[in-house]
């Protein structure tokens, strides 16, 4: 007796906005060590946990407010573990690629001005406004941001979100590599992709999901990766729609407290 085709019930889904679909699933260091050669030194601090092979550019444990950070030659880049997947993953392959194809790009650094993810962000509908020392760099509804200190010029440039609980934060130090905030703030713009179970409670209603099928639509460059650091297990769960109502459940992101100089 032929068997009826039965379509996947618990599909994958593309979600918008990234910064409200929670972290996800990576394996940072597999990424790094299978995708970009990345190794730990059999004689390196414990807390370094994994270098690249030639430019010395290290991701190791960090503090309580950045338990992971990337560093360079005189920079480096902070992140919680409650930061989308899709973000930490395109800060993490700029990071790698370009140690490879233009190493010089990563140790000769200057001021963070930001120009390049500026754009991105407004083109996006993203809305620049200044507040409490800050110009800040906000989404749509207000929950995600990207400040730069105006009157402490050497302060952390930091990309900020509501997480699930509390908010989420990539701190540059104010000589990053502008190519990794640039892609860092990219992948802002692009669907994530999450199993129905990893999308944080607190910001369901605020989602607009559908299931994911064939090639992931984005406004970047990172789709294919995202499609591939997702799980593939399906979970219950259905669906939102774009047309259900979203209601503020959620808190605003405030603004960055100032830091002294």
């Amino acid at each position: 007796m032929p068997t009826a085709f039965l379509p996947p019930a618990d599909p994958l889904l593309a979600v918008r906005p990234v910064h409200l679909a929670g972290p996800g699933d990576t394996d940072l260091p597999s990424l790094l060590t299978a995708e970009h050669g990345w190794f730990r030194p059999y004689n390196s601090p414990t807390h370094v946990v994994l270098v690249s092979g030639t430019s010395g550019i290290a991701l190791s444990n960090g503090s309580d407010q950045a338990p992971l950070s990337l560093t360079g030659i005189g920079w480096s880049i902070g992140f919680c573990h409650q930061v989308p997947a899709e973000i930490t993953r395109a800060l993490l392959n700029e990071a790698a690629t370009s140690t490879r194809t233009t190493p010089g790009l990563l140790t000769d650094t200057g001021r963070l001005v930001g120009h390049h993810a500026r754009a991105a962000l407004l083109s996006a509908g993203w809305s620049g406004h200044h507040r409490d020392g800050y110009e800040l760099v906000s989404a749509p509804d207000r929950r995600a941001a990207l400040s730069f200190p105006l009157e402490a010029p050497g302060s952390e440039v930091m990309l900020t979100g509501a997480a699930d609980s509390g908010t989420w934060t990539v701190r540059f130090t104010a000589t990053a590599p502008e190519p990794l905030l640039t892609a860092t703030v990219r992948a802002l713009l692009d669907p994530a992709v999450r199993r129905a179970d990893q999308l944080p409670t607190r910001h369901r209603s605020l989602l607009t999901t559908q299931p994911l099928t064939g090639q992931l639509p984005h406004n970047g460059r990172s789709g294919a990766a995202r499609t591939r650091s997702a799980g593939t297990r399906p979970v219950g769960a259905t669906p939102q729609s774009a047309d259900q109502p979203r209601t503020a459940s959620a808190a605003s992101v405030p603004a960055p407290r100032r830091r002294p100089s």
